[in-house]
């Protein structure tokens, strides 16, 4: 039984020996798909969207640390509306508040495993459209009108949802892969965010 408990405690050194220690600053951007989910999502398409920030990395232990920042992250969809394509864009201050798992490896990083809540809020967008072969744009978070008849329905502002995500944590920058998952309407009865982004980071 000792024996067994030792051989444990061995490789559990081995597998967290490089989890760091210390409080991290870092800049990061990523690129990916964004998306709709949800009610009102079945005639939407993904678009390439894009996020910058900076990060926070606040280790609780050697294997765990709490995570947050501030990013500009855009997200959207290309959707049918009256058998016309309109291209919505969104871009939000966005705050993740995550709780990460750092396994250390031999190669001197780490595989960090990350995951909790997020929140947003819209700062600014614009959806096009095309109207009787005119093209017109309004504010997403905006109602629309063309000739005073209303065309859109401006989107809620705050949203809050889940992300979840993979990376690899080297001494001096990382590379990983988020998922973002809306809980919040984005209309009534409406659909919700989704956003998959590639990311890298700089770390000081």
């Amino acid at each position: 039984m000792k024996k067994l408990v030792l051989s444990l405690l061995c490789v559990f050194s081995m597998l967290f020996a490089n989890a760091q220690t210390i409080t991290t600053l870092s800049v990061e951007a990523g690129l990916g798909l964004s998306t709709w989910m949800g009610n009102g999502a079945n005639n939407s398409h993904a678009i390439f969207n894009q996020h910058v920030g900076i990060g926070v990395d606040i280790p609780l232990s050697g294997w765990f640390s709490f995570k947050t920042g501030l990013r500009w992250m855009s997200l959207g969809a290309m959707s049918e509306l009256q058998d016309e394509d309109m291209k919505v864009n969104q871009n939000y201050f966005q705050m993740p508040i995550l709780a990460s798992l750092h396994i250390g490896t031999k190669q001197n990083f780490d595989v960090v495993v990350s995951a909790g809540p997020y929140i947003a809020y819209g700062a600014k967008g614009k959806t096009f459209r095309n109207v009787d072969d005119v093209k017109v744009s309004w504010d997403t978070f905006n109602d629309g009108q063309v000739r005073n008849v209303d065309i859109w329905k401006g989107l809620r502002r705050f949203d809050a949802g889940v992300e979840v995500g993979v990376s690899l944590d080297f001494p001096a920058w990382m590379i990983g892969l988020n998922g973002d998952f809306g809980l919040c309407r984005l209309q009534k009865n409406g659909p919700r965010n989704m956003g998959m982004f590639v990311s890298a980071g700089y770390k000081f």
